[in-house]
């Protein structure tokens, strides 16, 4: 970039056209204008992100409305979930992880066989947030999301290994 501004500037010490400013048709005429500052060069604050705040499906109810970052008894986004009773991962059989999203905007990513079942992630949810709702459905990320309906299907029946499942009330 240097170099280049170096070239420009001898071209217009010789008083030529400099060859990155030529106009395609000779004839037109160029008009070139140099400026000598001699104050130093500020460089501009950087701007802060448009955006700093959670993600909220439409349609999901809180506590009155309120956010989960506001309410005391949502827990932080990406908290760790509490252990489910009854759900053992075995290491040594093919495991998998999944990101659950729930409703209240929370994140969650937790280990499973690829023998759990739909019924089994559903028992998870419920056993990290216990006194909340329990009539949700599950749903696949991805276009088009779809309805996980069927509690006996596995994970890996229900292809959502690795993948991110939805909570929606």
């Amino acid at each position: 970039m240097l170099l280049l501004v170096y070239i420009i500037l001898q071209s217009v010490q010789r008083s030529e056209c400099p060859r990155e400013l030529e106009p395609a048709d000779r004839r037109t005429k160029v008009h070139l204008a140099l400026v000598r500052r001699d104050e130093n060069y500020a460089e501009p604050a950087k701007k802060k992100p448009a955006f700093q705040g959670v993600g909220r499906t439409l349609g999901t109810t809180g506590d009155g409305g309120a956010s989960a970052s506001e309410s005391p008894a949502a827990p932080p986004l990406k908290s760790a979930p509490a252990p489910s009773v009854g759900l053992t991962v075995d290491s040594s059989s093919p495991t998998t992880s999944i990101q659950l999203r729930l409703a209240d905007g929370t994140r969650m990513v937790s280990r499973f066989n690829l023998h759990h079942t739909i019924r089994d992630v559903r028992a998870f949810i419920v056993a990290s947030r216990p006194g909340e709702a329990q009539d949700f459905q599950l749903q696949t990320m991805g276009f088009p999301p779809r309805q996980l309906t069927d509690p006996d299907q596995t994970i890996k029946d229900a292809e959502i290994a690795n993948s991110v499942v939805m909570q929606k009330f």
